[in-house]
């Protein structure tokens, strides 16, 4: 029985199965055509979050080993408890493979590989140039191909120093680490690809193929939590909850978080009444320790007063105003004076623990321990910051309190932030407490991920990525300012050298609108001229990237208008700007939510600076409030 057969019987789950191996074929497929076993070969695996990347990953690997693949190192982010969770998953999953962990050193032998070895190892700089020293005195690269799969590649793994014409440590090691063999094949797995896609070519990370696999149907995702219309878990609180807790003086636990507080106990309550042990609720503050040390306190001191007043009136109706809400969408809740009593006695055995994570707590934590990070037991509300971002598993999280706020949201960091996606939530009783301004900005994220996946199911030329103005894709310093290209709307873009040689097509086009102010017409005719138009140099005016852009713009609104404004026999100058008519420029500047086309035939005269030839130059503008990013090579 070979490798992926084995690790996919041991699922005993046949869907999940069948899932991964239609990854693993994919993925073969893109390496069989495009590796030639003699330099490196980069690939994108994308998922989504909590969806079970790393199950598809070892599928990928299964099978790989099957077609005679031996060496592999599976890289995590730089986090202890993390390694080793990673190191004792693979070891149990992929039982007929050597795993190694970063401290197995002497364990190491590429001379002697009956079975494929798996190294697990964190992305840190003495881990990686220790293996990289052993990987190169190992000989390997003597004809073994060496295959790596950097879980979260996007997070630590790319050059943030490439706008300084330098190199970052762990980019560094780990090209080295590439380096060691006679070829590589590297996969990159994410979540959220935006700063990999932005690569260019030349840093040697943009990949060559992405593979995106499906998440299972129990995975409950963006679609569900930050839909348009609004999801029915979603509960708003006020603007300035954060605020509150963030001022001197008192603590007081505002309304929105002890909203929160009483619908996770009712939660627990059911869950305990079904013989369930554990239970999960995330606040998300911060990024600073002191705020996520005050919640801390307020969440103790107000589960302290609950514990202290279970039989007054306050605490009864709010209790069971929280019972009533989550009754709305469980119908079959078990019955408010069963719970009350469950709340009772969570409360009086203090069965809530109530844990701050962060990069303090999280190094202090004892690494000997196994169970430091282990959440799936018990009832647990965790407060923290970035280390809630990545990585951090949360089994049965029903109940988020969400109130981490920033002038320019960074599109990939906050959608790691959706701790609350996965496969074993109770849908009908999840709850996020989040302000409006943030719901929004999560549903836009959604849209935004939903329309970069279509793009990539049809194929990684021209993948466009589009936000609205005010957030950003990723991080500035991994995004070599060289290459990249930004698209803003409500900007007029034209092109200043226009090619000529399909005036005649472009004639039969538009001859029936010359003698309109502006029409409405189907993308496809805009899309139609853009491919008949364009400028001898690519960078002035790309049509592909603008069709590109208009496609997106569909998958994001399928509503949205398409102008057309069609100007004919125009005597004007080369190199005059934008060409535009004041008349004109203020006409399109009506169509703030629309995509407008305005495309001038010129006659061309010499004496005007042309080659004696009419031309048709095209100026388009997208709607405002849009950006989209890509990379010009």
């Amino acid at each position: 029985m070979g490798y992926l057969e084995t690790y996919t019987n041991s699922l005993n789950n046949p869907s999940l199965a069948a899932s991964i191996k239609k990854t693993a074929k994919e993925v073969a497929d893109n390496v069989e055509s495009q590796f030639d076993f003699s330099g490196q070969l980069t690939g994108l695996l994308l998922g989504n979050v909590q969806s079970g990347k790393t199950g598809q990953m070892l599928g990928v690997i299964s099978d790989l080993a099957d077609k005679g693949f031996r060496v592999f190192i599976l890289l995590t982010t730089d986090n202890v408890d993390l390694q080793r969770q990673t190191y004792n998953r693979v070891k149990d999953a992929l039982t007929t493979f050597t795993v190694l962990s970063e401290s197995d050193v002497v364990s190491f032998n590429p001379q002697n590989l009956l079975k494929p070895i798996v190294i697990v190892l964190k992305k840190n700089t003495s881990v990686l140039r220790k293996w990289g020293n052993l990987l190169a005195s190992s000989q390997l690269n003597t004809g073994l191909c060496l295959c790596i799969f950097d879980d979260e590649a996007d997070a630590a793994s790319l050059n943030t120093l490439v706008n300084k014409n330098r190199t970052s440590t762990i980019n560094k090691h780990l090209q080295k680490i590439k380096e060691t063999a006679s070829s590589s094949l590297y996969f990159e797995v994410t979540a959220t690809p935006q700063s990999i896609i932005l690569q260019s070519i030349v840093s040697g990370w943009k990949p060559a193929f992405i593979n995106y696999f499906k998440p299972g149907e129990a995975y409950w995702g963006g679609n569900f939590f930050y839909s348009n219309p609004t999801s029915y878990c979603i509960r708003f609180t006020s603007e300035n909850e954060l605020e509150e807790i963030s001022e001197e003086g008192d603590i007081l636990c505002p309304e929105g978080l002890r909203k929160s507080i009483m619908s996770f106990l009712v939660v627990c309550a059911y869950k305990r009444i079904k013989g369930e042990t554990n239970c999960n609720f995330m606040i998300h503050p911060s990024i600073r320790i002191a705020i996520h040390n005050k919640f801390t306190e307020c969440v103790q001191e107000y589960l302290n007063l609950l514990q202290q007043s279970t039989s007054d009136a306050g605490f009864i109706e709010q209790l069971k105003e929280a019972w009533s809400d989550l009754q709305q969408t469980k119908p079959d809740l078990t019955h408010y004076d069963d719970i009350y009593e469950q709340v009772i006695d969570i409360l009086d055995n203090t069965l809530i623990c109530v844990i701050p994570l962060n990069s303090k707590s999280f190094i202090c934590r004892d690494s000997n321990n196994p169970d430091a990070l282990d959440l799936s037991k018990g009832f647990n509300i965790v407060v923290g910051g970035n280390t809630l971002g990545r990585g951090i598993t949360f089994p049965h999280l029903q109940t988020v309190y969400y109130c981490r706020s920033s002038k320019t949201p960074q599109a990939d960091t906050f959608w790691q932030h959706s701790r609350i996606f996965g496969y074993d939530r109770e849908k009908e009783l999840v709850r996020i407490y989040i302000p409006h301004t943030l719901h929004s900005l999560f549903v836009s994220l959604n849209e935004a991920n939903e329309i970069l996946i279509k793009q990539i199911e049809n194929g990684i030329d021209n993948v466009q990525i589009i936000y609205p103005e005010g957030i950003k894709p990723t991080r500035k310093n991994v995004l070599d300012n060289k290459y990249l290209n930004m698209i803003v709307g409500g900007v007029n873009m034209f092109a200043s050298n226009p090619i000529s040689r399909y005036t005649q097509d472009i004639d039969d086009i538009v001859d029936a609108y010359t003698n309109s102010e502006y029409v409405d017409v189907p993308a496809e005719l805009l899309i139609n001229i853009l491919g008949k138009t364009g400028s001898d140099i690519q960078s002035d005016f790309d049509s592909k990237k603008y069709i590109a852009c208009i496609k997106a713009l569909q998958e994001k609104r399928p509503t949205i208008k398409c102008r057309l404004i069609v100007r004919v026999n125009r005597d004007i100058s080369k190199g005059t700007g934008t060409l535009l008519s004041p008349t004109d420029r203020k006409l399109g500047d009506k169509f703030n939510d629309d995509i407008t086309l305005t495309i001038y035939r010129v006659n061309g005269s010499v004496n005007k600076g042309w080659e004696g030839i009419p031309i048709w130059i095209p100026n388009i503008k997208f709607p405002d409030g849009i950006c989209f990013y890509d990379i010009t090579e």
